[in-house]
């Protein structure tokens, strides 16, 4: 958790504070359910989702500074880490601009939410 403590405070202004407060993050990272990856320039936070059919998916969930860092260093320890924990294949939740970043790495927009504030 010492990696994540450093980072935690940018993470924390990534959340929605209307869907999420930054202890829940806390103790979803505290538990192992979110696990994170970290240098002194940057950090990804990810969990694995299982689907009623058994697939498993590492889902990273949010990344915060140097982006050459999370490319080039960050991800690949996290998709290793995923191929030991025997997911099948790795999304990220991100902003659109990502997905142009990542697609040299074989990753390809699968799904597009839209949102509207009520």
């Amino acid at each position: 958790m010492s990696n994540y403590q450093h980072w935690r405070q940018a993470f924390a202004d990534m959340l929605d504070p209307r869907t999420h407060h930054p202890e829940w993050l806390d103790d979803q990272v505290r538990s192992g359910r979110i696990k994170c990856w970290a240098t002194e320039e940057a950090a990804i936070i990810a969990e694995i989702k299982t689907y009623p059919t058994g697939a498993r998916e590492l889902h990273g969930l949010a990344a915060v500074g140097d982006m050459m860092v999370i490319v080039g260093e960050l991800i690949p320890q996290a998709e290793k880490w995923g191929r030991k924990m025997e997911c099948d294949f790795a999304s990220i939740a991100s902003r659109e601009g990502w997905a142009r970043v990542l697609a040299p790495f074989g990753y390809a927009v699968h799904q597009v939410t839209i949102r509207k504030e009520l």
